[in-house]
Parts: C-alpha cells; structure tokens; sequence
C-alpha cells in the first residue's frame, strides 16, 4: 500500500484529533484535575509544544471534548429524524429507544460530570461552559420541533423546556447509574429515559375548551 504524505492542515488535524483521544481516556482514569498537560502529551506521543499549537489550556481542550461528543450525538438524532417512517409511533419509538441508552455515553457522563466540577470552582470556564449548554439546548429544541412537525403532534412543553429536562435527567441518570449500579441498574435507566422522552413527546389530551371549538 502506497503511503500517502499529510498536508500541513491534515497533520494538524491528525495530531489534534490524537491529543483529544489521549486526554479523554485521562480525563476518565484519572480525572481532569490529576491529568496534565505532560500527561496528555506524553500519551499522545507529543511535545507541549504541540499541546499548546492547538489548545490554550486543558480547559479549552476540556470543552472541545464536550464540543466532540455533542456533534456525535446529533448526527445520530438527524439520522434518525431524516429516515423515512409511515406512522409517527414508529419515529417516536425510535428516538425513545435511542435516548434511552445515552446515559452510556460520554455526553452524560464522566466528562460532563468534570466539567461541572470544574465550573464550579472556575468562573471563566464556568461562562465558557454556559455557552456551550446554551448551544446544546438550542440544538435539542430545534430537534423536539423538528419531530413535532414530522409527526403532527404538538410537544406537551416548550421545545426549550423539553431540551433542558432532556439533557439534565440524562446526566442525573447516568451519575445515579454510575454511583449506584445496583440501585439503578441499566433497566431502570433506559426505563426512566424512554418514559420521560415518551411522556414529552405524547399527543395531549383536548381541553373542554379546545373540544368545544
């Protein structure tokens, strides 16, 4: 097999991706705060020099993890918002199947539970992270619109309510799972998961007044 030379930007993109990889599996041994830059580049097979070429600190590098994770998870619900189905049940059933098992994801889990530790003691990363859940709620309303329209059927809160609560109880259940593996094992996980998105998601019932029109 013929080898291919990296341009300038594919080289750099490679040794980013690299040192993102390093400091992930860190980050989940050992922790934000034991984890250092030397560690990181030392597990990358890198300089610092190289460290500091793509990322300012290890928070910045934190939050492209998060940045990562997050575009991984919406090409998943786009795929599975773009696929063609005959009856809404059918869609809705799988959005709740695959909301269901986030909890084992990196989005919610070890790294957002380091970055929440970490933005509470740093206040300028704290602003840098409120940004940044501010574009992933933003992101799961326009998703909770998107099957709205799709389906026909109106959300039983506001999109921005429901991309909250979706977020927040994912990382809730994944902290409970993981500190408690026995008290809230994977059954009842995914089971909290597909009733909450399910209940969200559900046609609601006419008032009297709605009925009477």
């Amino acid at each position: 097999m013929k080898y291919q030379r990296l341009n300038r930007e594919q080289s750099r993109e490679q040794t980013r991706e690299r040192l993102l990889d390093a400091a992930h599996l860190l980050f989940e041994q050992k922790g934000f705060a034991l984890s250092s830059v030397e560690d990181i580049t030392a597990a990358a097979g890198y300089s610092r020099g190289a460290f500091y070429s793509n990322f300012t600190d290890k928070t910045t590098l934190l939050l492209e993890l998060l940045r990562r994770e997050g575009a991984k998870l919406d090409l998943e619900f786009k795929r599975l918002l773009q696929e063609p189905f005959e009856d809404p049940a059918e869609l809705t059933d799988k959005i709740a199947a695959h909301y269901a098992t986030l909890y084992r994801s990196d989005m919610c889990s070890i790294l957002w539970m380091e970055a929440k530790i970490v933005a509470i003691r740093d206040d300028q990363f704290r602003e840098m992270l409120g940004a940044f859940l501010k574009e992933r709620y933003d992101q799961i309303a326009e998703f909770v619109v998107i099957f709205s329209k799709l389906t026909h059927v109106a959300p039983a809160a506001s999109p921005d309510d429901i991309a909250i609560g979706l977020i927040s109880l994912c990382e809730g259940v994944s902290f409970a799972h993981r500190c408690g593996p026995k008290l809230v094992d994977e059954k009842a996980a995914e089971s909290v998961l597909e009733f909450f998105i399910r209940a969200s998601m559900a046609k609601q019932p006419e008032t009297s007044d709605a009925a009477s029109l």
